[in-house]
């Protein structure tokens, strides 16, 4: 039972009725100790009393051995690490919501503001559109003045030989 302190739990319903030594019921929890990784047992339910009945009795007759003991060693290993990044997460979300004051606070006026910069950047995109279709005509147009002014001025000189 002293590996049972270490043990994530998982409640589960209660199907059987087991009584515990307080005559309460009990419930199932599940140890990921290195011996008893997804092995199942009733414990005490009442947490409510300072002192519960220390009852204990495993719910999974057997043991888990071979390859299934193997995967849910490897299955507890993905949970912790998940966990830590969880945690790791969150402390990360906390600390921008703190560094950048009240703006995590609201997210659907951030979700309005990226909704106004989109439309913001549209509405740019299309500028520069109707910017660079304007540079080309001007472009065009110093191209045909400079090869008519060329044109005019070849034609005077041929004249006034």
């Amino acid at each position: 039972m002293a590996q049972s302190a270490s043990s994530s739990t998982i409640e589960y319903k209660n199907e059987k009725g087991i009584l515990c030594n307080c005559n309460g019921l009990a419930r199932i929890e599940q140890a990921w100790t290195e011996d008893n990784p997804g092995r199942r047992f009733y414990t005490c339910k009442s947490r409510i009393r300072k002192e519960a009945c220390n009852f204990f009795r495993w719910y999974d007759v057997e043991k888990p051995h071979g390859w299934q003991y193997q995967a849910l060693l490897e299955a507890r290993e993905i949970m912790r690490g998940q966990r830590e990044e969880i945690k790791y997460l969150r402390d990360v979300v906390k600390a921008l919501s703190h560094e950048n004051g009240s703006e995590f606070e609201n997210p659907s006026s951030t979700v309005e503001d990226l909704k106004l910069s989109r439309e913001e950047c549209d509405s740019l995109r299309r500028e520069v559109m109707i910017l660079n279709e304007r540079s080309r005509v001007y472009r065009n147009v110093l191209i045909s003045s400079t090869v008519g002014f060329v044109v005019v001025l070849g034609v005077i000189v041929s004249m006034g030989k």
